[in-house]
């Protein structure tokens, strides 16, 4: 089983901002740098939960 077919690896911007315990306004400007892991299905953004994590080591 790969990491996306669990269902836990993906997270939305709501839930990256809890996690973070940043503001949603704060969470969507940091989806917005260039460099930020996001992916884009349709007009959906989600966030990889490790490469965020690892973005955030940088």
């Amino acid at each position: 089983m790969n990491k996306l077919e669990n269902g836990n690896d993906l997270i939305t911007v709501s839930e990256m901002a809890k996690i973070l315990k940043i503001s949603r306004s704060k969470a969507y400007s940091l989806i917005k740098q260039v460099d930020f892991p996001i992916i884009r299905i349709g007009k959906c953004v989600r966030i990889s939960k490790n490469a965020m994590l690892q973005w955030l080591n940088i």
